[in-house]
């Protein structure tokens, strides 16, 4: 990647003299230098733009989710208004269409609630949910795990299941993903599919946790040699791709901050082994297999991505960027 500074003439002139007077200030040749690579640094990530304060973003085609003081917003990018859902101990909010769901505990017992930002109407999941219960969605199906199980409920016909054993399930249509160890193996990634009621082992080897489905393509983060790189197992080919290869001298590629939709994953690099939980959005082109960077500042959290919008959150604010002409 190239980057293009221009440069004023009164700054041309400190370089070529090793430092002028320019309003009463002395500006050497070093602090021109910085002004230059941090003018450079600042264009390597893409332009973003905040949109509230909160933080667990989730989003749906237009419309994107978070959470604040243990409120739901809902903020629809066509109209730029954000809507507040009230509620005083909501984590973790999904969307799909009208349908949010979240984690609650706003009674001291935790549940999940079902919301339609349409007709506002408001129900519960109260059987087999605990307090780590992180609920998904695709259409009106909706996976979380409870005590080491993966439950499935249909929200179009008022039905609960139990898919398997296991934990952080995700779903895209007829198919879950989600992670599985026996006493004797580390964790292994699975997918179900809800048509054969059969799964299988996408991941075949490592320590592997974090997974996330769509279409055919099945992430997972690999902590079985490095903090938790992206693995990608394609359902159609049966054909493995390691995403990411930083190692502990280069970088942490990306423990659990990880989103896909269609071509595009989006993830965290983390440059601090103090804080696991931050760092910079990267975007993953399957097709070139290539990564380019989308935040700067080391202090991002959990990307998530719909088509050609990337949405975080960082420090308290929740940012979109658009990738229309963002090519990695």
């Amino acid at each position: 990647m190239v980057y293009v500074v221009i440069i004023s003439e009164e700054i041309w002139t400190l370089l070529s003299y090793g430092g002028e007077k320019m309003n009463g200030r002395l500006l050497s040749i070093s602090s021109v230098l910085m002004f230059l690579i941090l003018a450079s640094t600042a264009a390597s990530a893409a332009q973003c733009t905040k949109i509230g304060s909160g933080s667990e973003p989730a989003i749906d085609a237009n419309n994107i989710v978070w959470v604040s003081g243990g409120a739901v917003h809902v903020f629809d990018l066509a109209s730029k208004k954000d809507a507040t859902i009230n509620s005083s101990a909501a984590s973790h909010p999904a969307i799909s269409g009208s349908i949010l769901v979240w984690h609650d505990e706003s009674t001291g017992v935790p549940r999940l609630t079902l919301y339609d930002h349409e007709s506002r109407a408001r129900s519960y999941i109260t059987k087999g949910v605990d307090h780590d219960s992180v609920p998904a969605i695709s259409g009106s199906r909706i996976v979380w795990s409870a005590n080491s199980c993966v439950y499935m409920y249909d929200v179009s016909t008022s039905t609960q299941t139990g898919i398997a054993a296991g934990n952080n399930p995700d779903i895209y249509g007829s198919k879950i993903s989600y992670e599985y160890a026996s006493a004797k193996n580390t964790s292994q990634i699975y997918v179900y599919d809800l048509t054969t009621k059969k799964s299988i082992d996408v991941s075949q080897y490592g320590d592997n946790m974090f997974s996330h489905i769509y279409g055919d393509k099945v992430i997972w983060s690999d902590f079985y040699t490095r903090l938790g790189n992206i693995r990608m197992y394609d359902l159609a080919t049966r054909q493995q791709t390691e995403v990411t290869t930083g190692d502990d001298m280069t970088g942490y590629d990306t423990g659990g901050s990880t989103d896909i939709h269609g071509n595009n994953i989006v993830y965290l690099k983390h440059n601090d082994l103090a804080d696991m939980d931050s760092g910079d959005v990267y975007l993953y082109d399957i097709a070139t297999g290539k990564s380019i960077q989308l935040s700067s500042g080391n202090t991002a959290q959990t990307p998530v991505i719909s088509d050609n919008i990337v949405v975080w959150s960082d420090c308290g604010s929740i940012y979109v960027t658009f990738l229309t002409g963002v090519h990695a």
